[in-house]
């Protein structure tokens, strides 16, 4: 009896592990979309049918679909086309000795269109279509997924014979993908998953030193370099004075992940519009520029106070991103003061014993200005420039006459002298002379490209007062094919043009000559534009010379980035150099004439620059740069069709 029993059991265990071998049909291959078939045939609704083809050794094939067939079936040797609606999801095969053979067309890629054409090839065998595959891993907990399908917790698997695309994951472990073939000769699998490694992590901020959190754990100040667990984890970027990033997540992956972030500032702007002259406190802070001016949020006390007038107090709640703007005029005694001139066309320039200022061009009256001592500056091309002071008395007319004395070249002996042409463009004659050109002791931490010093002598020549402005190129370029307005900082007529290329500055020069004056305008030397900024045959030595354009406090004389709230500022409005130069150091770059080249030691005259190059010489830094580049000596060059909103020029003219 017991013999039987282990009889019966060895039988149930061979039937159990190796099915009945039977006939199967199954699909060779990847059904295949023909792009080039179409099809003719309508269902019943009057709508395009799809089609199958099918591909088969197997002769007498009949066909059944869920939606039924359409039109019939064209059968052709080794083909047959099948004509079913664009809707089917199923197909049913049937041959005489297989098993019927059920097509989940979706489960083969196939999606149905009317009239198109699918192909599919099937064929039969008499071995095991299906066998229990076994599947062992560590750890034991990864996810198994069988020809992209999640296979569950159940690790042995009735699988077609074939091939079978296979992926292991697991969080913390490199995911396995393997192909593996099925019969009865390979019916178990087994990997061990390897640690996933650490991924290399680098963070960056715009500004630097911001502290950087990742899940909580604070991984150092940007900019941050480290080895972490791939994963995604929520991050917190903060700095003082700077918004914080959060409620943001990073996926850390391997081999590297690179992300840089921008952190905004935690800052509202602030403009005063006052009287000129007038004097602003931002609790109580003496404020020198009172036009949007950066603050953290918070209550601000703001003061006006001049010499002539009640003091004006306001408070104000600026908060994040804000950009306010207060009125606050003091009530100021005021009379008139009127200025006859000759020539007639002569420019007036007057300031106030409290710091207001006036302009004009010709004979002025101005009307309603604070009582006071005024100093009245007036100038003409070819004309000694004179000075004369005038007090101006409360609701009284103060009469000034100012004649001017023609003056010639061979009287300027060190330069300084402004001449203004029928253009407007104010010039200042620069007396030629030998100085020493680059890197001279005054100006530290000099560049390879500013060596050696050498030996220059130059010719008389003129320069423009200021940098060429708004207003000037659109009075001249308006009607040109270049752009009316090239500028990024556009609505200030008096702020220099910018966002020009050499080629856009030599062209204004062109037609400036040939629209308006006739004369020859061009662009500096380079050599010209550094004995101009240095002061010219007043400095040509080391007496006196100063690392910026007329001073070595770069807040005297440039805007830079460390005052000019990231934009253009009107020209003249910072301390001029010894020949009355405005804005050689700061505001804006400006182009040479030349083409960039490498210095040499010997001793030159009139130098014109490189013979060969592909670069232009820009000179004086900008808004945008460190006071390092508003040197007069640094030495900066660009493409002469590059632009840029720090970009613009100033004249020059042979004398």
């Amino acid at each position: 009896m017991k013999k039987l029993l282990i009889l019966i059991l060895t039988c149930f265990i061979t039937v159990t592990l190796y099915p009945q071998k039977t006939k199967q049909m199954h699909i060779v291959g990847k059904p295949q979309l023909l792009p080039n078939e179409m099809v003719a045939k309508q269902d019943a609704n009057g709508e395009y049918a799809a089609a199958i083809q099918v591909i088969s050794e197997l002769e007498g094939l009949s066909y059944d679909a869920n939606d039924g067939m359409v039109t019939g079936i064209d059968h052709w040797p080794g083909k047959d086309m099948v004509y079913v609606t664009h809707r089917e999801r199923m197909l049913y095969v049937y041959k005489q000795g297989y098993e019927p053979f059920k097509i989940i067309l979706s489960d083969h890629g196939i999606v149905l269109k009317s009239r198109q054409v699918w192909e599919v090839k099937i064929s039969g065998d008499e071995t095991a279509d299906v066998l229990p595959v076994t599947f062992r891993f560590t750890p034991a907990d990864a996810t198994l997924f069988i020809d992209g399908k999640n296979a569950g917790k159940e690790l042995t698997q009735n699988l077609n014979v074939g091939e079978h695309q296979i992926r292991l994951e697991k969080a913390g472990y490199q995911t396995i993908e393997k192909t593996v073939t099925v019969n009865e000769k390979q019916v178990f699998f087994q990997w061990q998953m390897e640690d996933d490694p650490d991924a290399g992590l680098q963070i960056t901020t715009t500004p630097a030193g911001a502290t950087i959190l990742l899940d909580g754990v604070r991984i150092g100040e940007s900019p941050v370099a480290a080895f972490y667990p791939p994963g995604t984890y929520p991050i917190k970027i903060s700095k003082e004075g700077y918004v914080t990033i959060e409620n943001e997540t990073l996926e850390v992956k391997v081999p590297q992940t690179r992300k840089s972030y921008t952190l905004d500032e935690n800052v509202g702007y602030l403009t005063i519009n006052t009287n000129p002259g007038a004097t602003i406190y931002f609790n109580d802070q003496k404020i020198n520029n009172p036009k949007n001016v950066k603050l953290a949020p918070q209550l601000v006390k703001v003061k006006v106070t001049m010499p002539k007038a009640e003091t004006l107090e306001q408070q104000v709640a600026l908060k994040l991103n804000d950009k306010l703007s207060l009125d606050m005029f003091s009530n100021v005694q005021t009379g008139t003061l009127q200025v006859a001139l000759t020539p007639f066309d002569a420019k007036i320039e007057l300031t106030g014993d409290a710091g207001e200022k006036y302009t004009a061009e010709g004979m002025k009256i101005f009307e309603e200005i604070p009582v006071g001592v005024y100093t009245i500056k007036v100038s003409a091309a070819g004309y000694t420039a004179a000075t004369e002071t005038a007090t101006v008395k409360q609701d009284e007319t103060t009469k000034k006459t100012i004649n001017l004395v023609k003056i010639n070249a061979g009287n300027t002996s060190t330069g300084g002298a402004t001449a203004t042409s029928d253009d407007g463009i104010e010039m200042i004659f620069v007396k030629g002379g030998t100085f020493t050109m680059g890197c001279t002791s005054e100006q530290s931490d000099c560049s390879g490209n500013e060596k050696p010093t050498h030996q220059v002598t130059l010719s008389d020549f003129q320069i423009g007062k200021y940098q060429v402005t708004q207003k000037q190129w659109r009075e001249v370029m308006g009607a040109s094919t270049l752009r009316s307005n090239p500028s990024y900082y556009k609505g200030c007529d008096d702020c220099p043009v910018e966002n020009v290329s050499w080629k856009d500055a030599t062209e204004y020069c062109k037609w400036l000559r040939s629209r308006k004056t006739g004369k020859l305008y061009r662009l500096p030397t380079e050599a010209e534009w550094e004995y101009a900024a240095r002061g010219g045959a007043s400095t040509s030595s080391a007496t006196g010379a100063t690392k910026y354009a007329g001073s070595n406090n770069i807040n005297e004389v440039a805007w830079y980035s460390g005052n000019s709230y990231s934009k253009t500022h009107p020209v003249g409005q910072k301390k001029p150099n010894k020949l009355g130069i405005y804005d050689m150091s700061g505001n804006v770059w400006e182009w040479c004439s030349d083409l960039y080249g490498n210095y040499s030691s010997g001793s030159q005259t009139n130098p014109n620059g490189a013979s060969t190059s592909t670069y232009r010489v820009l000179r004086g830094g900008s808004w945008y740069d460190s006071y390092g580049f508003c040197r007069v000596a640094l030495r900066n060059l660009d493409n002469p069709v590059s632009r840029s909103s720090n970009f613009g020029f100033r004249l020059a003219q042979d004398f």
